[in-house]
């Protein structure tokens, strides 16, 4: 079994029986003692779950993320998505590598590609890689593989952690779900935040998109500590307190 989806059903009984043994969840996972353990301390360390002597008790005034459709997405807040990425596109140097994680801001940014000369896009997102192959004849798509997420057409797992090892990336520009300025960047699906957490430590300089509406949004699955971010890129109705917290953290912030 996957790691992520192993994570994913893990944290899904936890919250469900509301306390677990070590033991009994081996049993239910198929898996050993000592997997479930690691799995369990670093589930811990993420705010997932709380760890205790034997197993492990659900944290249950953690927020439950709701997340909407690719289709609502794509059409909320278009105007605020659009302005983000053509601005993040204006961070893309010629001769680039790029990777591009999927979400609806980065997709924003398909049609701006081609004003980039030479640049290759590496993706998860089966939807990116379409859009850039039937709007583009100069931008190269490198496509990695993976288990495919139907809801999301996003690819994940371990295939995908293995391709990023041979392909250097210059900037990676990651759309987020939300985003605290003490918490770090947020994700709404654990086995696509696990993926997402090896995609982003792929490039020197993480890019962040989020648009005002990502900093009101919460969930329990952190996909990477604020140190993490190079730049952030949102739109000028972001929060003022928030904003001069990332930059005090020295992360660029540009507003668009």
């Amino acid at each position: 079994m996957l790691s992520e989806k192993r994570r994913s059903r893990l944290l899904d009984h936890v919250r469900r029986k509301g306390s677990v043994r070590v033991e009994d969840l081996a049993e239910v996972l198929g898996v050993s003692v000592s997997t479930v353990r690691r799995d369990l301390d670093e589930m811990d360390e993420r705010g997932l779950l709380r760890r205790v002597h034997g197993g492990a008790v659900a944290i249950t005034d953690q927020p439950v993320p709701v997340e909407t459709s690719m289709a609502e997405r794509a059409v909320h807040n278009l105007d605020e998505k659009g302005r983000i990425a053509a601005r993040a596109v204006d961070l893309i140097r010629p001769g680039s590598t790029v990777l591009l994680t999927g979400g609806s801001t980065t997709a924003q940014m398909v049609s701006h590609l081609p004003s980039v000369p030479d640049i290759t896009v590496v993706t998860n997102s089966v939807a990116i890689a379409h859009a850039i192959g039937t709007t583009s004849a100069t931008v190269q798509v490198l496509v990695l593989g993976g288990l495919l997420r139907n809801a999301e057409l996003s690819l994940l797992g371990h295939l995908t952690t293995q391709a990023l090892a041979d392909v250097h990336i210059d900037l990676a520009f990651f759309s987020a779900y939300g985003l605290d300025p003490a918490y770090g960047i947020m994700g709404a699906h654990l086995a696509e935040a696990e993926t997402d957490r090896n995609m982003i430590t792929a490039a020197k300089h993480l890019v962040v998109l989020a648009d005002h509406t990502k900093f009101s949004q919460r969930s329990a699955v952190r996909v990477a500590p604020v140190a993490r971010i190079g730049t952030l890129v949102t739109d000028d109705a972001a929060p003022a307190e928030a904003v001069a917290a990332l930059r005090a953290a020295d992360i660029t912030v540009i507003q668009a």
